[in-house]
């Protein structure tokens, strides 16, 4: 999603060392990138974890933050299930030198009363959300808090402006919204923060982080005993749901079989169809949209689809509200999320990969159906780190490398080089379990293949490695703009890049970013490309009216727009 930047190595200490890191868990596009320039305009490196990791796991990595070099976490409210101020506690007792500030993307102000909270729960500060109209005033006085914090140099405000102007101008933020340095006239010392705190605001009421944001701990009982219970779904709703899901997936074989008579060999990506659907214009159309707390689940590389697809919800439909539910169990990703949905856990789930004959069966024990909903495409992109020298692989050597029958680069045309395969876990992450099935060919992955959390671990790993390299969703990765993303074909002379371009470096991005290239993805030119599910419980209750309804808002003309703006192709 956006640039991580390599890690340092480590130290004697955090406190004195001469580079400086901050670790950003923040769930709004917006946000992590005003917080990722500012900071990087002050040679800070930002490392960005998904907004949906499992914070349990990244506290107890104490080695890989000492080698980070890490020495502030920068934590939204909306990044977590668990509570913001048990995080505070649980850090400050655990890592006494690590420092913490609190983040609240979606408010413009924080209360006294909630920042005086934060303090005394060892949180270093707590700042809100940055505002179109207030970005370089409230930039320079937060950045100054935390250079003051790591205990790092002066603030370079030249730097910090030049480099947000550039932001600007790129379109992140409309140019009339921008004042020029000459209007900025505020105070930027630690005493005076107009902009960030709140004496008397119209309601009184402390909004505490557990409550901010839909992102909360998931209750133990299966269903909140407050959430009113719909009516039963009408036979009629139902009836027009199977005929439209039969149409669809007719649709999709018919054009599927005539893809691959057409193909002269083995095409690995899924059809993507030719028909064209008549698709209902905005979410506000969509019939049947139920109101209360949902949870749902699932996918890893949805990350980059559900900030957006929530806030757009949000906008048309305030009484319903979506609670993203991470497992507790192993790392998130597809597979998890549809053992939580058998296990009622969530409502619906996200994946990228289809079900399995097993999950079917299992439904099917419990006494309900699982459907699985295509409404959009994604690329998988390959890459290795930025200096090895290769043009590009075939499937069948990228096979060959996960399958440890190819160890060198130099088997392959490059440097004499050994391969460091990086992937995350088949079972939890739909990518990975894709990766197996269709590029594996349902073999075992080798031995010498490196377990990863999430993509940015992988990431973070590639870059200290040479000859690393690794598999992931072409948005999730190529925006990060880290790893060198290779041409992929079924063979030599078929080689055709994941991104629209030449590569954007990391030195350059942001403001420039790698875009897919969907036009490949959308053709079936490029080999490697999967569906994204929706998966929905057929049990003619709650579940079900939740699941068909978020379905078609995806499926809607507003949803498909979410969908490619994301960095997917839409259903044509």
């Amino acid at each position: 999603m956006y640039r991580i930047s390599q890690w340092q190595p480590a130290l004697p200490t955090l406190m004195y060392s001469a580079s400086k890191s901050v670790l950003l868990l923040q769930p709004l596009k917006f946000q992590a990138q005003v917080w990722t320039t500012a900071l990087q305009s002050q040679q800070i490196d930002v490392i960005e974890e998904p907004a949906e990791i499992n914070f349990s796991q990244l506290a107890g990595q104490r080695d890989a933050i000492e080698r980070a070099n890490i020495g502030l976490l920068l934590v939204d409210l909306g990044a977590q299930r668990l509570n913001a101020f048990d995080i505070c506690r649980w850090y400050r007792q655990n890592y006494p030198d690590l420092k913490l500030i609190l983040t609240a993307g979606l408010r413009k102000k924080v209360l006294i009363t909630e920042r005086r909270l934060a303090l005394e729960q060892g949180a270093e500060d707590f700042f809100p959300g940055f505002q179109q109209d207030n970005i370089l005033p409230a930039a320079i006085s937060r950045v100054r808090r935390i250079l003051e914090i790591l205990r790092y140099h002066p603030l370079d405000e030249k730097d910090l402006i030049d480099d947000l102007m550039a932001f600007y101008h790129h379109g992140a933020v409309p140019a009339y919204k921008l004042p020029t340095p000459t209007q900025l006239t505020f105070s930027t010392t630690r005493q005076s923060c107009p902009i960030d705190v709140e004496d008397h605001p119209q309601n009184p009421t402390i909004i505490l982080p557990e409550r901010a944001y839909s992102v909360q701990r998931l209750p133990n009982q299966e269903q909140p005993q407050s959430i009113p219970q719909p009516a039963a779904l009408k036979k009629t709703k139902l009836s027009k749901l199977y005929l439209k899901a039969s149409l669809v997936t007719l649709l999709l074989l018919i054009a599927g079989f005539w893809g691959w008579l057409r193909s002269p060999q083995l095409q690995l990506s899924p059809s993507q169809g030719a028909a064209t659907l008549a698709l209902t214009p905005t979410f506000a159309e969509v019939p049947d949209v139920p109101e209360g707390l949902y949870n749902y689940g699932g996918s890893a590389t949805w990350a980059l689809i559900r900030p957006k697809v929530e806030d757009a919800i949000a906008d048309v439909y305030p009484n319903l509200q979506l609670r993203y539910v991470e497992t507790t169990m192993g790392t998130p990703g597809s597979g998890q999320g549809i053992k939580m949905l058998l296990d009622g856990k969530i409502d619906f789930t996200q994946s990228t990969r289809p079900l399995k004959d097993e999950e079917y069966a299992i439904a099917q024990k419990r006494g309900f159906k699982l459907t699985q909903h295509v409404i959009g495409i994604d690329g998988i992109a390959v890459v290795v780190h930025p200096s090895l020298d290769i043009s590009g692989l075939t499937v069948p050597q990228l096979r060959q490398i996960y399958l440890g029958s190819v160890s060198n680069w130099n088997q392959l045309g490059g440097p004499d080089r050994e391969i460091t395969p990086f992937s995350r876990q088949a079972g939890d992450a739909g990518t990975a379990d894709y990766f197996q099935s269709y590029i594996l060919q349902n073999e075992a992955f080798s031995p010498s293949v490196l377990p990863v959390y999430s993509s940015t671990d992988a990431l973070r790993q590639l870059n200290r490695n040479p000859g690393g390299i690794y598999y992931a969703s072409a948005a999730e990765v190529l925006y990060q703009c880290i790893g060198k993303p290779l041409p992929l074909g079924l063979s030599p002379d078929q080689l055709i890049p994941p991104q629209l371009g030449s590569r954007v470096a990391a030195e350059d991005c942001p403001p420039t970013r790698n875009q897919p290239n969907l036009a490949a993805f959308r053709d079936g030119s490029y080999p490697i490309t999967r569906p994204l599910y929706v998966i929905v419980k057929e049990n003619k209750d709650r579940e079900q009216l939740i699941g068909e309804a978020y379905t078609d808002m995806m499926l809607s003309e507003q949803g498909q727009q979410l969908i490619e703006a994301a960095g997917f192709v839409r259903i044509e």
